[in-house]
């Protein structure tokens, strides 16, 4: 069952096309009228929140101490911004938080360089870190360029396929840095850091016409250097070859996930009717298996997914979850992965049709602190489950939620660090402005950093 608060009357846009997916999305299932990918994708066209700038800069930057450079990788602070002022002068395209007080942005400020900020007090403050560049780069850093192991450790990893891939690895915050080796033909990829100085790094060289070449490296240094530890490339001539290596088939881009240093899971893109598909490794990556799972389904011609590696919440890393979908024409049905035996099994949730939502919409941030409590943006609000998603209250109230993401409508990251402490980074159809929320009470109110 879907709840709704009491909202608060404020004025609309009479031509903002999020007003009108709200009202649709009130309509019995069945009577939506399709919306094409062009019209999602510019919602909020109508302009932007009242007493918002623009753009992603609205002040001039803060005083920054000068730091001694060594090709771009001497150390940096920033010294607090005057009241008033924003802090973060950049075009956010990532953000990650560890805990109630400490957290990383990072994008593009103006001029197309990359920029890192920090804070350590929950978004009151941000401090700007060195860039982890020798040299000034324009290309979008994109959500995934910076691995955070922990609260000092990161590694900031290029995105996009261009080669040589840079990489860089920061012990101190991001005040220093200190450059990476990659093998020669690896060029981006998806990572994960089991510690500050082990992870894994997938990449696809060769992936067209729903088929990859799948290599995994291994770190045991930090990210220093490198070892090849799996490689499906004999699968190419010699498809009958296929044990304990990753299929050609379905792409590897949905992130990867460790238990511990040996324990692994990796969710492959499916491209079979009524099946997903996720992988398995109990000795380091070196070999690889298929894990059978259930699917939901109320139309047996859609294509159900993994649409993301799981996450691991308790202190033991026993309890966690994947977040699941299932396609049919326009409508995208919601549900996930529970396990509470370390990933040895796993349960399908599917979540009712009041989650439902469009196929056009590109995130719902769907995400869960424990096996009961979770959030997500369906388009037109964002809910809250306390059961784990066998029911769903609309949050809502102070309207800066809803005010901002008619103008920001694409939805970067939802992330809650604890039950009442959230963080939400959306940006603009358009991709050229962005803001960063925070909520202190649960998602029932948000403030705009």
């Amino acid at each position: 069952m879907l709840t709704y608060p009491k909202m608060m009357s404020r004025p609309r846009c009479g031509r903002s096309l999020l007003a009108r997916l709200r009202k649709e999305h009130r309509r019995p299932a069945g009577a939506l009228p399709p919306l094409a990918l062009t019209l999602l994708l510019i919602l909020g066209g109508c302009g932007q929140t009242a007493g918002m700038p623009p753009d992603s800069t609205a002040s001039a930057p803060p005083k920054t101490q000068a730091a001694p450079s060594a090709g771009g990788h001497g150390a940096a602070s920033a010294a607090p911004a005057p009241e008033g002022k924003r802090q973060i002068q950049a075009r956010l395209t990532g953000f990650r938080a560890l805990d109630e007080g400490t957290a990383y942005a990072w994008g593009l400020a103006s001029g197309g360089h990359l920029r890192l900020y920090r804070t350590e007090d929950g978004g009151t403050t941000w401090a700007e870190a060195a860039s982890p560049l020798a040299a000034e780069s324009t290309a979008d850093p994109g959500p995934e360029a910076f691995r955070v192991p922990d609260r000092k450790h990161l590694v900031y990893l290029s995105a996009g396929h261009s080669l040589p891939a840079s990489l860089a690895i920061s012990a101190d915050g991001g005040r220093s840095w200190k450059s990476g080796t990659l093998p020669e033909e690896a060029s981006g990829g998806e990572a994960v850091f089991t510690s500050k100085h082990h992870g894994y790094l997938v990449t696809q060289p060769d992936a067209a016409m729903g088929s990859s070449q799948k290599r995994i490296y291994e770190t045991a240094d930090g990210g220093f250097t490198w070892a090849l530890v799996m490689d499906n490339a004999s699968l190419i001539q010699r498809p009958e070859e296929k044990a304990g290596v990753l299929p050609l088939a379905g792409f590897a881009n949905r992130g990867i996930a460790f238990r511990g240093d040996s324990d692994g899971w990796l969710p492959l893109e499916s491209r079979t009717p009524g099946k997903v598909t996720l992988f398995r490794t109990k000795d380091k990556a070196r070999t690889w298996h298929e894990v059978s799972l259930e699917v939901s389904s109320r139309d047996g011609q859609g294509q159900p997914q993994i649409t993301g590696a799981p996450v691991f919440w308790d202190s033991e890393a026993r309890g966690g979850w994947m977040p699941y979908e299932f396609r049919h024409g326009e409508t995208v049905s919601l549900g996930a992965y529970f396990t509470s035996d370390g990933g040895e099994t796993w349960q399908l949730k599917a979540f009712g049709p009041e989650t439902d939502v469009r196929a056009a919409l590109r995130s719902t941030g769907l995400t869960f602190l424990s096996a009961r409590e979770g959030w997500m943006w369906n388009g037109a609000h964002l809910l809250h489950t306390a059961d784990g998603g066998a029911s769903w209250e609309v949050l809502g109230g102070s309207g800066v939620w809803e005010d901002t993401l008619e103008s920001f409508p694409e939805l970067l990251r939802l992330e809650f660090v604890s039950p009442l402490d959230g963080w939400a980074l959306v940006r603009s159809e358009k991709g050229d402005a962005s803001r960063l929320l925070k909520t202190r009470d649960g998602g029932k109110t948000w403030v705009v950093l």
